[in-house]
């Protein structure tokens, strides 16, 4: 067989192998995420429920970011073991160099939108850096893993911190969450549906309570800067979700094949953004819209239906940010 024929017969083999129930989870975040910052730089106003980062009020829309975070580490415990025939140093030599590739490219977008030729932080620096501190640690047992995570929690538990998204260390609060993700989704490496649901529903039911006694006991849930808390909640949050999709995929539950598809690109998407609204508004408008509440929403579901359309067609093509 040609390297090209083999190249291709793994691409299939892998297209084959993943896992339906993650892809959409991979889909909700990214169209929650998409939302989540159009609706700043489309309308004037916006419903209350609609706004993200808005300190210490927990909202909705607080939550998908830090859900495709936890992704990023379920998904990796799928790419290590699809090449577990390989050296394992090359297969972990291989994600880090996806993720060290995502962190130049979120600098990249993120310079030009920012009109400086500087290293910037942003969000897809913080799932590069989340992916590559899940790569350094894979080796080790799951309680180590969970200690690292434990660590990281308690020592950025909310004073000092900055916003997550502001640099490299400003974001380690968050790469707690993509340990807890690749913990988590371990038991799918060794294909135990069952498995993999109990250990995500038990660690939700710990982060849940871990995260309310903490708010209890004065730290807010505050998403801008990551608070022990709200990493908590959202690590719970996560689990919950994906074991939930899970559960229903194993009960015969038959996920939209557009949705699957998006999940599988969904990072294409959150480039796309960038590419196709960022750039263009602040070109030729040069600050956002404000285009009246109605109108605005209107063109913040048009956006999203546009930037997911293209997202598939150039999927098909294969052309896609791989996660």
């Amino acid at each position: 067989m040609t390297q090209k024929a083999a190249s291709s017969a793994d691409a299939g083999r892998s297209a084959r192998e993943r896992l339906r129930f993650l892809d959409v989870a991979r889909a909700l975040a990214v169209l929650s995420m998409l939302v989540a910052n159009l609706v700043n730089v489309l309308p004037a106003e916006r419903p209350h429920w609609l706004g993200h980062n808005l300190g210490d009020e927990l909202l909705p829309l607080d939550l998908p970011a830090p859900m495709f975070q936890f992704l990023i580490g379920v998904s990796l415990t799928l790419f290590l073991e699809r090449r577990r025939g390989a050296d394992r140093w090359r297969a972990r030599a291989l994600a880090a160099r996806r993720f060290l590739l995502l962190i130049v490219l979120g600098a990249v977008l993120d310079g030009i939108l920012a009109h400086r030729i500087e290293f910037r932080w942003g969000v897809l620096q913080t799932l590069g850096a989340g992916g590559l501190l899940t790569v350094a640690l894979a080796g080790l047992p799951d309680g180590l893993i969970l200690g690292a995570a434990a660590v990281i929690t308690a020592t950025y538990y909310g004073p000092g911190n900055n916003a997550v998204h502001r640099s490299l260390t400003d974001c380690v609060p968050f790469l707690a969450i993509t340990l807890v993700g690749y913990v988590v989704g371990h038991p799918l490496a060794a294909r135990d549906r069952a498995g993999y649901e109990r250990r995500a529903v038990t660690i939700a039911l710990v982060c849940l309570v871990l995260s309310l006694l903490l708010r209890v006991g004065g730290v807010p849930f505050n998403k801008v800067i990551g608070t022990s808390s709200f990493v908590l909640l959202a690590s719970a949050a996560s689990a919950t979700l994906i074991a939930a999709l899970s559960r229903l995929e194993r009960r015969g539950w038959h996920f939209s094949d557009v949705l699957v598809r998006l999940g599988a690109s969904a990072l294409t998407a959150w480039v796309l953004q960038y590419l196709l609204v960022y750039y263009p508004i602040d070109l030729f408008v040069g600050h956002a819209l404000a285009l009246p509440e109605m109108s605005g929403l209107v063109a913040v579901v048009l956006c999203v239906v546009a930037l997911s359309g293209l997202t598939l067609a150039l999927a098909r093509r294969g052309i896609r940010v791989p996660i």
